[in-house]
């Protein structure tokens, strides 16, 4: 099944993606031609009325966004792209955890750090650990 998609601000965003869509069939006779014109016509008058309609169903999201990321399907039938799930992969993952105790003391000394650094804890000894790299053990 052929589908469109694209994001949306305004009507004439989501009228240019239907009508794309509609742009790719082909009549094959002239009576077909005559029809596809009609529906063409009909189209440019029920965009406007789709759009609103599109927009009050989403609309805590258009709000939220400011577009709409709308699929057009070939029988013109049109909804929104699902939002993705979830934090963006990084590409350089951090896929190790560690945890550890601390006592009173060192806990204040690496809140202070951080504090001076304006950095995060996890953050703070990211930085502590790759000093490491340039001593001789």
């Amino acid at each position: 099944m052929a589908m469109m998609g694209g994001r949306c601000y305004e009507r004439h965003d989501f009228q240019v993606l239907v009508l794309q869509e509609f742009g790719k069939r082909r009549p094959q006779s002239p009576e077909e031609t005559k029809k596809l014109q009609e529906e063409y016509l009909r189209l440019l008058e029920e965009i406007p009325r789709m759009w609103e309609e599109f927009v009050e169903k989403h609309k805590n999201i258009y709000e939220r966004f400011g577009y709409l990321d709308v699929v057009v399907h070939d029988d013109l039938r049109v909804e929104r792209k699902k939002l993705q799930r979830g934090r963006p992969k990084e590409e350089k993952s951090k896929s190790h955890r560690i945890t550890v105790r601390l006592d009173d003391e060192l806990y204040e000394l690496l809140q202070k750090y951080c504090r001076a650094k304006n950095v995060s804890e996890s953050e703070a000894v990211r930085q502590l650990i790759s000093e490491l790299k340039w001593k001789r053990f």
